[in-house]
C-alpha cells in the first residue's frame, strides 16, 4: 500500500473509531488477508482505531498496557481476515453489526 494511501486509513481509523464491520475498508482486508501477520502498517491502523473506540466507548482517553494493546491487534487481525474471507465468499458475517475496532468477545 503506498505511504499516502496508509496515512488516509490510520487518520480514518482515528476520525472514525465506530465503524462498523460491514463497512470495514476493502484495501484493509485485503491488506490483512494478504499477510500471514500483521505489517507494521496493520498493527498501527488497529492500534488506532481501537484507541479511539475505547475513547469513544468510555468518553475519555483510555492507555491501555502495551500488551494488552498487542492482544487487541491480533484478535482485529484475525477478525479482518475473516470479514474479507466471508467477503470473498459472498457470505453473510455474524461480526457484521460489531464495531469493527471492538475487541470485546473476540477472546
Amino acid at each position: 500500500m503506498e505511504p499516502d494511501r496508509e496515512q488516509h486509513f490510520l487518520r480514518m481509523a482515528a476520525e472514525q473509531p465506530g465503524i462498523l464491520c460491514a463497512d470495514a475498508p476493502t484495501e484493509i482486508l485485503d491488506a490483512c488477508a494478504a499477510e500471514v501477520e500483521p505489517t507494521d502498517f496493520l498493527e498501527q491502523y488497529f492500534a488506532a482505531g481501537h484507541s479511539a473506540w475505547l475513547a469513544l466507548k468510555h468518553g475519555r482517553s483510555i492507555n491501555k498496557p502495551q500488551v494488552l494493546l498487542n492482544q487487541a491487534i491480533l484478535v482485529l487481525y484475525r477478525r479482518a481476515c475473516l470479514l474479507n474471507t466471508a467477503r470473498l465468499l459472498a457470505q453473510p458475517s455474524e461480526d457484521a453489526a460489531q464495531p469493527f475496532f471492538s475487541d470485546e468477545g473476540l477472546y
